[in-house]
């Protein structure tokens, strides 16, 4: 199994909760906490077949019964901003960026990013993937859609959901949550109070996230449709049925909805799905990679190198012997 671990979201979530637990505070701090969380997370996505080591928890080498073991490991990372998407929509994922708890402490992600990936780079068998104001997520969509056989995705992100199949599982790190072809539809889609999912086709996943919009990447949807709306629409018919005869919006919801109604006479729910997805469609996104070469980089198995990485990274949950046979095993399949 191919695991692609989402870099920066997994170093962010190393500097909040280890940068606590290690109650770091000076510069130097605040990165060694977020390197040891970053690296102690990609060690344990192997030994754990795609589950992430919690940085606060002890380390179990035991291989997980449920999970096939890993036999290829990546490693995707942001750099630099999203420019193609903002070309699109120049709002998008800029709220974040005025934020000054994001601005204070991204120094201290990348330069741990940096090291972690120096590292890696010089000691195990790993590809990391990265570009020039390159989105991770799509780097890591167009290696899962080349991929032949099973892929795990260990990230937080809600858009890489879309790649979901009898092939793709995602584990949501945050939650702990493996969500695979058979529990998608309890885990995912959204469910009026004291009720079921509300079901529609898979191959409309896009259209529910495009219509829906995404706050945390400053994305509005069709006014009006929030994720619950735009299940209920999508189950009844596709989209473009909507574009086409906007009565049908009251008979999908069961009742009338003047707002979302007017927004699709009007147009500007045509004009909003055409951007998201241009915006949210991961594997519209990964045509335009037709050679991932200039942004893989592949690191070699070096085991008296890897053993001297962990002393300095002072990891004192981790078993290095443990380490080193998980990563041993890798190097072996590969």
């Amino acid at each position: 199994m191919l695991v692609i671990a989402d870099g920066n979201n997994l170093a962010w979530a190393a500097f909040h909760s280890l940068g606590r637990a290690m109650g770091a505070e000076t510069r130097e701090q605040h990165v060694r906490a977020t390197l040891l969380g970053l690296s102690q997370s990609i060690i344990g996505t192997v030994a754990r077949g795609g589950a992430p080591f919690e940085p606060t928890a002890q380390m179990s080498f035991d291989p997980d019964p449920r999970f096939p073991p890993v036999t290829k490991l990546a490693v995707v990372f942001d750099e630099g901003r999203p420019l193609r998407r903002r070309q699109i929509w120049p709002a998008y994922q800029t709220g974040r960026e005025g934020q000054s708890s994001f601005l204070d402490n991204e120094p201290y992600v990348l330069e741990a990013i940096s090291q972690f990936s120096e590292a890696a780079l010089g000691c195990l068998p790993i590809t990391i993937l990265r570009g020039e104001n390159t989105e991770a997520d799509d780097l890591a969509a167009t290696l899962t859609l080349r991929e032949p056989g099973p892929v795990r995705i260990v990230s937080s992100d809600r858009d890489f959901l879309q790649l979901v199949d009898a092939r793709v599982s995602v584990f949501a790190f945050v939650k702990k949550l493996l969500i695979d072809d058979s529990n998608f539809e309890d885990e995912v889609l959204p469910r009026p109070k004291g009720g079921p999912p509300v079901v529609f086709p898979r191959d409309r996943f896009v259209d529910y996230r495009a219509l829906s919009g995404d706050s945390s990447d400053d994305l509005p949807g069709v006014p009006g449709v929030g994720t619950l709306t735009a299940a209920k629409l999508l189950a009844a018919h596709p989209v473009e049925a909507y574009l086409d005869s906007p009565q049908f919006v009251a008979e999908a919801l069961g009742r009338a909805n003047r707002k979302v109604e007017e927004a699709f006479r009007s147009g500007e729910a045509a004009t909003v799905i055409e951007r998201n997805r241009s915006l949210m469609d991961l594997r519209l996104a990964a045509k335009r990679y037709p050679d991932l070469g200039p942004y893989r980089r592949t690191g070699e198995w070096d085991e008296a190198g890897f053993r001297s990485w962990l002393k300095q990274l002072r990891a004192g949950r981790l078993d290095p012997d443990g380490a080193v046979a998980v990563m041993a095993r890798i190097a072996a399949a590969g």
